[in-house]
């Protein structure tokens, strides 16, 4: 397998996991009832930054895909400082913060039905940072599971655009 499959292949797996981790934030909201805070909402938006900007690298090749490549890794790098700092609250401030400001980044509207409404309250976050941040899955609170998918799919990134380069030179 040459370089440049490699490459493809680890933006790939970035693109799988960056739709995995979205589909199960949303099965934490949707189904078991878990409100996201601001900070989660600005994470999510990270994501699906990471998700659109890898994708469109497949359209391009040579110094264009890398510089997407490049992009998406500096999302996920503000991914995992957004985990990072809500870690800290969650460490730090638990008990003083009441809430985080409200965020909504896309308001409901009655042209779109059910779908404008669950696509409002899957971008708005309320409730305290420090207090989403302290919820656990599989034993692990969030904040860590969320910097680790950022920092990895940053590292599987510049992998890629470095095993592209390699193949250009």
């Amino acid at each position: 397998m040459t370089a440049s499959r490699y490459a493809s292949w680890l933006a790939a797996l970035v693109i799988l996991a960056g739709i995995l981790a979205f589909s199960l934030v949303l099965w934490l909201q949707f189904a078991q009832g878990e409100q996201p805070c601001s900070i989660c909402v600005y994470q999510r938006l990270a994501d699906l930054a990471v998700i659109v900007i890898v994708t469109m690298g497949f359209f391009w090749k040579g110094t264009v895909r890398r510089g997407l490549w490049i992009l998406a890794a500096l999302y996920a790098l503000l991914g995992a400082a957004l985990a990072g700092w809500q870690w800290h609250l969650t460490q730090m401030a638990a008990d003083q913060i009441e809430t985080c400001s409200s965020v909504q980044v896309f308001q409901s509207s009655p042209a779109l039905g059910g779908l404008g409404n669950d696509l409002a309250s899957t971008l708005s976050g309320h409730g305290s940072c420090a207090l989403a941040g302290s919820k656990s899955l599989a034993g692990w609170p969030i904040t860590h599971w969320s910097m680790a998918f950022f920092v990895g799919c940053a590292v599987l990134l510049l992998i890629a655009q470095w095993l592209s380069r390699r193949v250009q030179t």
